[in-house]
């Protein structure tokens, strides 16, 4: 046993010694048999141009034949790399040792040696991971992987692999058993399309190329993206090998490839795939034909790059990532196809700077959820300036299958705004991951490439007018959009800019608007405060070629001029979020209002829902102060079936500019077809408005938190308005209290009795009709009616009365008065006058009036005077 021990010790220092002598005499021959070799190279490669015709190329090692290392047992050359570096080539090479016997095999026995043609000797060494296996048990294989560094111009095919065994009753205690030889025919380079089997972290791993793009980059560089996927066909987990990738150009020129930051780190499940992606910047006049995929591994502390495998490159595709205006770019993200379309463009500027507002459409085409990458966004001039867009849309955002995201996109850019001669860039994410402790799988992955350039569309905006159709073309449909009135309209100190804008679905088929919202922006300035949207109808679905009618609003100062307004509307993402739909410019000219003749009425709607309006009669009511315009205005259903306008707003406006707020009151009750409604109009005018015959009262649908006002509600502004002419009449009082026209009611009363009854009191008695229209409805009424009795002496005598509680409707109705004061004791005839006044909010007018004498017949009869009882003696004297 201690034999043993001693020949085990003394078999160890010889094999050192004799690693030692081999380096060096690889040292001492190093120029010689560079030389050797290099004459041997070029022999060899005059050889191989005379035969390539008829050699074939192989990329097996199968048919080297194996090396007997026992009666049963064999090693074979499996593997064989080559790195070119600055310094010289790394070879590695692969041997199997296969134990066919019944006892295990001795690793310690065994090693190899590498000699060439022409006599040199190489000395390689076991890499770091083998050097622990000592033993082949029986039945099985083990591979040792061996490295060692030749001259730039040694060849594989000048090399043979010996297997050596100590043998000592050999003079140099070594015995050859034989030698592997690659043939000249064999390339290390796996062919396009196929797989190469390699070791990784002792793991069993298929590698293969997917494919090459190149990206376009700047400053004379492209960006080349290799994918590769790796099968872990072992039965353990492969966790982050040491691993690098380089591109291999045909000239042997070697770029590094950076794992993007999604293929950092690499850890594969046994029985598992993954596919990496590799990227790389060179210069664009670099040819990639035939250029290869070499993986190398890193070992020991040192860190030496080993070459694992070699696969050519397949030919690379140019990414299309330059895309026409209107045209989507599909983006791969994790296997999935995922669409991207720059939408819409609107382009606002002013002193050389404009604001740019973009929509970025993506949809996910795949089958699987992705996470879309935090792309950088940016502005390209055709100068190369960038300008970087800021945008919280990407952060974390993942896409279901079939599912679609509208990002707004904003900047501002120096320029003239010509927007053909810019391009949106979207470059994948920057990392910049610095290198820990202990972790050697850091990379610093810090350039980017474009996945998508776009081409700016045309800002998606009308013309300087009204009316004329602009189309747009969007993930929701074809639309033709257009502004159809224009208005500014006065509301107390302010104004309201009313925008009717009307959308035509022109598709083919059935199509659902989005929840919309409205901006306004007046010479470059957005309107940032009161701005609503009121749809006319309330669905949402549209049938080719209808249409829907949509009120944008705001307010602004009543004394700012414009000189230009544009109208976007915007698409409601979220509560938080909008996009911009379409913009509509205009000149910032007021459309005048829709003017409407005195006598005249106005059809406003459809066929469907038709309303006829006009003006019935203005009156004005003098005060002491200040005059009452008061207007009755008819509104009458033309339609089949129940309908009206919503409440209405008025203003009186004068001759002079001035507007004065009409109080109205209207019926609650929507009319059915064929009926009217009253709405009355009023308005308090100083006496210093010399005149009200040029009035004119504008009229308009009032409206309130997005929607027409109804009922009892209070509008905050109103839309569709129009001008009426307006012509107070001066009314002629009647002579006689019948027929008078108390719209809507008809009051006839001349059938009055003033009763005197001898005393302080007289009792007054009307017969009279009160007929109202059934056909109209109205608001509260508001007028009352005064009948005033005037005494021969001057005394006046009033009598308020309100038509329908005071005076009932009906024919030959009662009225019973009562009056009583001394100025008609002991008056026994006479007669009085009786007018009638329409009262409204304290100021009355005088309708009628009618003189009577008063009725005596209820006077008591007066007894005839006796004679004294004196006087009648005297008379019989």
């Amino acid at each position: 046993m201690e034999h043993k021990k001693v020949m085990m010790t003394l078999m160890a220092s010889m094999l050192l010694i004799s690693s030692s002598g081999g380096i060096a005499a690889a040292a001492n021959t190093s120029t010689s048999s560079n030389k050797t070799s290099k004459n041997n190279a070029t022999t060899n490669t005059t050889k191989k141009e005379q035969t390539s015709t008829v050699t074939k190329v192989v990329h097996t090692l199968a048919n080297v034949p194996a090396v007997k290392v026992t009666a049963r047992s064999t090693v074979k050359l499996t593997d064989v790399n080559l790195l070119s570096q600055e310094d010289g080539n790394t070879v590695t090479y692969t041997l199997t040792y296969k134990n066919n016997d019944s006892t295990p095999m001795m690793m310690l026995d065994y090693w190899s040696k590498v000699k060439t043609k022409g006599g040199t000797i190489f000395s390689p060494k076991l890499i770091a991971k083998d050097q622990e296996k000592k033993t082949v048990s029986p039945g099985s294989t083990v591979d040792l992987t061996y490295v060692m560094k030749v001259g730039r111009e040694v060849k594989l095919s000048d090399l043979n692999f010996l297997i050596v065994k100590w043998d000592f009753s050999k003079p140099n205690y070594e015995s050859t058993l034989g030698k592997f030889n690659v043939p000249a025919s064999y390339s290390i380079t796996t062919p396009v399309g196929k797989t190469k089997t390699v070791r990784l972290s002792d793991s069993a791993v298929k590698v293969k190329v997917s494919g090459i793009k190149v990206y376009p980059g700047e400053d004379k560089k492209q960006y080349v993206k290799v994918g590769v996927n790796l099968n872990n066909i072992s039965y353990k987990l492969l966790d982050n090998p040491n691993i690098k990738w380089i591109l291999r150009t045909p000239n042997g020129t070697n770029y590094p490839l950076t794992p993007d930051k999604d293929s950092t780190g690499i850890s594969i499940q046994a029985q598992a795939n993954r596919t990496l992606s590799l990227m790389a910047s060179l210069p664009t006049a670099l040819k990639l034909e035939k250029s290869e995929l070499l993986l190398v591994e890193e070992q020991g502390e040192e860190k030496t790059a080993l070459p694992v495998a070699a696969l050519q490159l397949p030919e690379a595709s140019q990414s299309n990532v330059d895309t026409a205006v209107n045209q989507p770019n599909i983006i791969s993200i994790d296997g999935q196809p995922v669409s991207t379309l720059l939408e819409s463009a609107r382009v606002r500027g002013e002193n050389e700077e404009y604001d740019l507002t973009m929509q970025w459409v993506i949809k996910n085409q795949g089958k699987k959820e992705v996470k879309i990458p935090k792309y950088a966004l940016e502005i390209r001039t055709a100068d190369g300036t960038s300008y970087p867009i800021e945008t919280k849309a990407l952060d974390d955002l993942k896409l279901k299958p079939g599912a679609t995201k509208t990002i707004k996109l904003i900047t501002t850019i120096q320029g003239e705004g010509d927007t053909s001669k810019i391009k949106l860039y979207a470059m994948t994410p920057i990392t910049k991951e610095e290198s820990k402790e202990g972790n050697t799988n850091a990379s610093s992955f810090e350039f980017s490439y474009p996945v998508g350039i776009y081409a700016i569309p045309e800002s998606v905006t009308s013309g300087d007018g009204l009316t004329t159709e602009t189309v747009i073309k969007n993930s929701k449909g074809t639309f033709g959009v257009s502004v159809g009135s224009l208005q500014r309209l006065p509301w107390t100190d302010s104004d309201i800019i009313a925008a009717k804008v009307t959308i035509r679905n022109a598709s083919a088929k059935t199509v659902q608007l989005p929840e919309l919202e409205a901006m306004f922006t007046i010479d470059s300035a957005r309107i940032d405060g009161d701005t609503k949207l009121i749809r006319a109808q309330g669905g949402k679905l549209l049938g080719p070629g209808m249409t829907t009618e949509a009120y944008l609003l705001t307010k602004i100062p009543s004394e700012l001029n414009m000189s230009r307004l544009e109208v976007t509307l915007l698409e409601k993402v979220s509560e938080e979020e909008t996009n911009d739909w379409i913009t509509l410019s205009t000149s910032g000219l007021i459309q005048p209002l829709s003017y409407v003749g005195a006598g005249k009425t106005f059809t406003q709607g459809t066929a469907e829902k038709e309303t006829e309006l006009g003006v019935r009669r203005t009156y004005v009511y003098p005060g002491s102060s200040s005059d009452i315009v008061y207007t009755e205005f008819e509104m009458t259903n033309k339609s089949l079936r129940q309908s009206g306008l919503a409440k209405l707003v008025g203003y009186y406006k004068t001759a002079d500019g001035q507007y004065y707020k009409a109080t109205a009151k209207q019926a609650d009750r929507v009319p059915g077809p064929g009926q009217k409604s009253v709405v009355t109009f009023w308005a308090k005018v100083p006496k210093s408005v010399t005149s009200t015959s040029d009035m004119r009262l504008i009229v308009g649908e009032g409206v309130a938190d997005n929607k027409f006002v109804s009922g009892e509600g209070e509008a905050t502004a109103y839309v569709n308005a129009m001008a009426f002419e307006v012509q107070p009449k001066s009314l002629q009082v009647l002579p006689s209290l019948n027929d008078i026209d108390l719209y809507p009611y008809k009051f006839s009363g001349s059938n009055i009795r003033a009763y005197l009854t001898g005393g302080t009191s007289v009792q007054i008695e009307m017969i009279y009709s009160l007929t109202q229209e059934e056909a109209v409805d109205s608001g509260e009424y508001g007028h009352k009616l005064i009948l005033s009795l005037t005494d021969g002496s001057g005394k006046v005598f009033d009598k308020e009365l309100t038509p329908g509680t005071d005076l009932k409707t009906g024919i030959n109705q009662t009225l019973n008065w009562s009056i009583d004061d001394t100025v008609f004791d002991k008056i026994r005839g006479g007669s009085y006058r009786v007018a009638l006044y329409d009262v409204f909010e304290g100021q009355r007018i005088r309708l009628a009036e009618q003189g009577y004498s008063y009725d005596v017949s209820k006077l008591p009869k007066e007894e005839p005077e006796l004679p004294e009882e004196g006087s009648r003696n005297n008379n019989t004297k």
